[in-house]
């Protein structure tokens, strides 16, 4: 009985501290999760236009801005693979404008093609990461 009445008390003694050291946890959690990171990119299309792209990865999804060389300030939506592949989606005034399917390769540099949205015409894209 006393061994019963020991195990009470420790077990309420010591819950407390195991509830607020999983709190503690949860917290640092969500404060990393709430860091998601921005990267910036330049490069060109086809060896002769250069735009800039802003891009943010939350989980598998992508989402950012695409500067081409006319200025226009463009949305971009998509995913992103296990193995770093991904495609993007890219949408001008709401209407979707080019698809770009690439590669994060090691190192900071995005490789692949920007094709119209029927695939009709397709160029190879370049980037590399730059400073925030």
């Amino acid at each position: 009985m006393k061994w019963l009445i020991g195990t009470l008390i420790a077990a309420v003694l010591t819950a407390p501290l195991i509830l607020e050291n999983k709190m503690d946890m949860q917290e640092q959690q969500l404060g990393y999760e709430k860091q998601i990171s921005t990267l910036n990119y330049e490069g060109t299309i086809n060896g002769k236009h250069f735009f800039k792209m802003t891009l943010t990865r939350k989980g598998d999804t992508l989402n950012g801005t695409l500067i081409s060389t006319f200025k226009k300030n463009n949305e971009v939506l998509g995913h992103i693979d296990q193995d770093d592949s991904f495609v993007l989606a890219e949408y001008e005034d709401g209407q979707k404008v080019g698809v770009l399917e690439g590669k994060f390769i090691p190192g900071g540099e995005l490789k692949g093609t920007w094709s119209t949205p029927d695939g009709k015409k397709w160029f190879p894209f370049f980037l590399i990461k730059t400073a925030n």
